[in-house]
């Protein structure tokens, strides 16, 4: 959990704050809405990295299609048949996309699962302190 964080209120803090169960379950509410919202904002936060680099791989290999296209075939056909020289510009382009694309996965893979499961930890620690 980050240190922005609150603390996870008591059983005395709730007692002492709150009139009745009822505020005190609203006061638990609002704590786990807000530690969930916390949770998933840092999650999503570590993304970002991985997305940037996934719109850097996009657009860095659809200017290179677009600058070297033509070149690229007019060099291949001076040895190939047009149709095979468009052939071998695609595979090579693919290649390179799918480089690209792959190491966005593994980025994207290597960080956590954008859902509040500190929060649902805390939530089920509490819910078996109240079974206690």
């Amino acid at each position: 959990m980050s240190s922005k964080a609150r603390r996870r209120p008591s059983k005395q803090e709730l007692a002492e704050t709150a009139d009745s169960p009822v505020e005190q379950n609203l006061m638990l509410a609002k704590y786990v809405i807000d530690a969930a919202q916390r949770e998933m904002a840092e999650k999503a936060r570590k993304r970002v990295p991985a997305l940037r680099m996934g719109a850097v791989a996009g657009v860095l290999g659809t200017m290179a299609v677009a600058a070297s296209y033509r070149m690229n075939l007019a060099l291949l056909e001076r040895k190939l048949p047009p149709e095979a020289a468009a052939l071998v510009a695609t595979a090579v382009y693919s290649g390179g996309a799918s480089a690209a694309a792959l190491a966005a996965v593994r980025r994207w893979r290597g960080l956590p699962t954008p859902l509040p499961t500190e929060t649902a930890k805390q939530v089920a620690e509490i819910i078996q302190e109240a079974a206690d």
